[in-house]
């Protein structure tokens, strides 16, 4: 994955940044780690930007648009830029575990399958091209189990892999 598609660098904000809240993932992951990996775009398979929302931050960064429906409701859900930060927000009251479609917000398209979910029955790897030239090599992939944290950041050689382990 090129450089440009993700930001990989040390938490030394500048002085005149403003601090992360009390509660920040920001702050946790750089006390922890050093190190924070932010999607700073992805795309659905029609070529729509899905960092989009820029009134709904996560630490002063836009997060990832998704239209999810479990059948009964659907909504926009916005997941955090940050690998490993399992916030949203969005859509309520789907019980963790339900199995749930997910699309782009703006049209609609359900986000390509990748590969089974080992969470719970049914559950599958959904993926975010994370270049605009939609390359099945560079992606990143989340659960259709609401609640899942599994997640991941594909090159070719790993997507290859899923696939084999169908």
């Amino acid at each position: 994955m090129a450089k440009k598609d993700i930001k990989q660098e040390k938490i030394h904000r500048p002085q005149d940044a403003p601090k992360p809240s009390a509660d920040s993932f920001i702050k946790e992951l750089a006390e922890t780690e050093g190190v924070v990996i932010q999607v700073t775009q992805a795309f659905c398979p029609k070529g729509h930007n899905l960092v989009r929302n820029r009134e709904q931050l996560f630490d002063g960064e836009p997060g990832i648009s998704l239209w999810v429906s479990d059948g009964k409701r659907s909504g926009e859900v916005i997941l955090s830029p940050f690998h490993g930060d399992h916030t949203r927000r969005g859509l309520e009251g789907i019980a963790e575990g339900t199995l749930v479609q997910v699309s782009c917000p703006e049209c609609k398209t359900p986000l390509p399958r990748l590969s089974k979910c080992s969470c719970c029955q049914g559950a599958e790897l959904v993926g975010i091209y994370l270049t605009p030239a939609l390359s099945k090599g560079q992606m990143a992939a989340i659960c259709t189990a609401w609640g899942c944290h599994r997640s991941k950041v594909f090159d070719q050689a790993q997507l290859l892999a899923a696939y084999m382990q169908e």
